[in-house]
């Protein structure tokens, strides 16, 4: 995940953001699974509770 210059969010709510671009522009389209926490922490080099808090987000 890039950091934006100014972009002060936190890094769960970037990575939501992110994931709602995705969907937006049907790179994630509905039914397919999101990925794992283990792997978006992996790949993106977060925290599981950064992971789980955009996760949380997405989903309210």
């Amino acid at each position: 995940m890039r950091n934006r210059p100014g972009d002060t969010a936190p890094k769960f709510a970037r990575l939501a953001r992110e994931m709602e671009q995705q969907i937006a522009a049907g790179v994630l389209r509905p039914g397919d699974r999101l990925p794992s926490v283990r792997q978006a922490c992996a790949s993106r080099g977060l925290s599981p509770s950064t992971v789980f808090q955009a996760y949380y987000l997405l989903e309210s």
